[in-house]
C-alpha cells in the first residue's frame, strides 16, 4: 500500500502586518488629499456682488390671499377653483368637468387682480429701471393637496401677467410699461378639505 505524502506548507501564519500598514496609508493619503482638495475648492467660489438686493420690510403692504382647490376624488376628472380671501361667495371654477377648457375662472381671477393692482401703492421696479411699476402687494397663494400643478402654474402666469385668460390663455403681447405684475409671491399647501 503507498504511503501518503504530506505536501510542505510553505507558510503556516499569514502575517497581517503589512496588510495593514498599507491600508492605514491609503487611509492616511486620501483624508490628507480630500482635505486638500476641499479647502481649494472653497477658494474657487466666488459669488458675485448683487446690485439689487434690499432688505425686505412688509410694513404698510397689502397681503392678498388665493385659496386653489383641487377635487380629484372618485375617478372623475379634475376640477379646479380659485377663490380670492376667504370670501363666503361660491368659487370660480377653472376647468369644466366634461374636459372642455373654459377661463372664466382665469378671468374673474385677472379681473381682481386689476382692481388690487389699480388701488395700491406702487413702486419702480429695480431689475427693469423704473419701467415697471410694481404694487406693493405681498400675494399668497394658498393650494390644498389635491390641486394640479398646472393651475398653480398659471395661477403665477396670470399673476405676473404674461398670459391673457380673455384670449384662450395666449402670451400677452404688451410693452412691460403696461404689464400689471404681482412679484412678490408666497406659497403654502394644505390638506384636501381644510379651511382656507
Amino acid at each position: 500500500m503507498a504511503k501518503k505524502r504530506r505536501l510542505p506548507q510553505l507558510d503556516e501564519h499569514l502575517d497581517l502586518v503589512p496588510l495593514i500598514d498599507v491600508v492605514f496609508l491609503l487611509l492616511l493619503f486620501f483624508m490628507l488629499c480630500g482635505r486638500l482638495s476641499a479647502d481649494q475648492r472653497t477658494e474657487q467660489i466666488t459669488v458675485p456682488p448683487t446690485k439689487t438686493a434690499a432688505k425686505f420690510d412688509p410694513k404698510g403692504w397689502e397681503r392678498v390671499i388665493i385659496n386653489v382647490f383641487g377635487s380629484t376624488q372618485d375617478g372623475k376628472p379634475p376640477r379646479n377653483s380659485i377663490r380670492i380671501g376667504s370670501s363666503k361667495e361660491p368659487a370660480w371654477v377653472t376647468s369644466a368637468s366634461d374636459g372642455d377648457e373654459r377661463f372664466q375662472g382665469y378671468q374673474k381671477l385677472r379681473t381682481a387682480l386689476d382692481k388690487v393692482y389699480d388701488k395700491a401703492e406702487k413702486y419702480a421696479d429695480p431689475k427693469t429701471n423704473g419701467v415697471i411699476q410694481l404694487p406693493k402687494v405681498i400675494v399668497e397663494i394658498r393650494a390644498d393637496a389635491e390641486t394640479e400643478y398646472r393651475v398653480v402654474q398659471e395661477v403665477q402666469q396670470i399673476l405676473c401677467d404674461t398670459i391673457d385668460p380673455f384670449n384662450k390663455m395666449l402670451p400677452k403681447a404688451i410693452q412691460p410699461a403696461q404689464m400689471k405684475a404681482f412679484v412678490n409671491i408666497d406659497f403654502t399647501t394644505r390638506k384636501a378639505g381644510e379651511k382656507s
